[in-house]
């Protein structure tokens, strides 16, 4: 069974790295799923309300609920990756993409030495852990501005074969 059949598989690889990377993606995440940052209300001894707009307290639990709930999904969809000698995928994912060390590190770890070797290993550990993000976000209904879809889909090019036996037939694509 070939992983992620029918998507482009070279943009996915890119996208899981750039989804653990980038500042503004895994590592807010992290950051905004801790718990440091909620307080609990605090009251005017006057007892007239400030003159602060919103529920500022309200606004910040729910964006802890939003943002561990992704990090709930991140750590289900690594758990959910191989985990075996040929695929080490959960082990590349944590070493490299979480605790960041170096690739001779990773290398030994794994018992993968070979450059081809490994970023074969890394390829498909990146194909398998967006292929498991996605369904873990679905079942959870993790908030996509948070953890966007990271499998990147061929485009069908205009003007192919099945567009003209479409036309002929009078069948024609909504737009």
């Amino acid at each position: 069974m070939e992983l992620l059949k029918g998507d482009n598989k070279k943009a996915t690889i890119a996208n899981v790295q750039n989804f653990f990377l980038d500042e503004d993606k895994y590592p807010t995440i992290r950051r905004r799923s801790g718990d440091w940052g909620i307080k609990s209300p605090q009251n005017d001894i006057t007892g007239i309300r400030g003159s602060r707009r919103g529920n500022g307290s309200e606004k910040s639990m729910i964006e802890y609920a939003e943002y561990t709930l992704a990090k709930r999904a991140v750590d289900y969809a690594i758990a959910g990756c191989s985990s075996s000698y040929r695929h080490p995928s959960q082990q590349i994912i944590k070493y490299r993409y979480i605790q960041g060390l170096s690739l001779s590190v990773i290398k030994e770890r794994i018992n993968k030495f070979g450059n081809s070797t490994y970023y074969r290993a890394d390829d498909y550990a990146c194909l398998e852990f967006a292929d498991c993000l996605e369904a873990v976000c679905e079942r959870l209904n993790v908030d996509s501005d948070i953890i966007p879809d990271l499998r990147a889909k061929n485009r069908k090019k205009t003007g192919q074969k099945g567009d003209e036996k479409r036309i002929k037939t009078g069948i024609q694509r909504e737009i």
